[in-house]
């Protein structure tokens, strides 16, 4: 009886492994009363060990439900293992057209996953991204986490 446990248990580790594409994910959460101070600026640390396979990498900001503003312009620097930085303007897209929030929202909270690469090849080794907002204001408020998630391609 033991063994077959084990077995199942082995096999249900087996198919979580298989299927999980998510090779990063971290968030940070060190937001003072709930505002992101224009000079905090948030870097990850991440390491590629498989540059054969391409990536995608995606943002998560936590924030209020039905935000005050309908997007959030953020600078991301990504310096990769040779050094070399690329520098992105983006605009984080919180509500659709019609004003509704693009986040999954549960309670208060709503959690927006945006892509800013898709199927990117990246070389092997170690890169630091980080994001600051450039919000026309000292800080941009209601927000509870960010997060970087990097997730093999389909």
């Amino acid at each position: 009886m033991k063994s077959k446990k084990l077995f199942l248990f082995g096999l249900i580790l087996a198919f979580i492994s298989c299927n999980d594409k998510k090779i990063f994910s971290e968030y940070k959460t060190d937001f003072k009363a709930n505002q992101w101070q224009k000079n905090d600026v948030k870097s990850f640390d991440i390491t590629i060990d498989d540059e054969s396979k391409n990536y995608d990498l995606t943002f998560i900001l936590s924030h209020v439900f039905d935000y005050q503003f309908d997007k959030v312009p953020v600078t991301i620097s990504i310096k990769n293992p040779k050094g070399e930085t690329e520098i992105m303007n983006i605009d984080l897209i919180l509500k659709d057209s019609a004003g509704k929030d693009k986040g999954d929202c549960l309670g208060d909270i709503c959690d927006l996953k945006q892509t800013f690469k898709k199927n990117v090849n990246l070389i092997k080794g170690n890169y630091v991204i980080s994001v600051a907002h450039t919000f026309n204001n000292s800080y941009l408020p209601n927000i509870s986490s960010l997060g970087l998630e990097v997730t093999l391609s389909e």
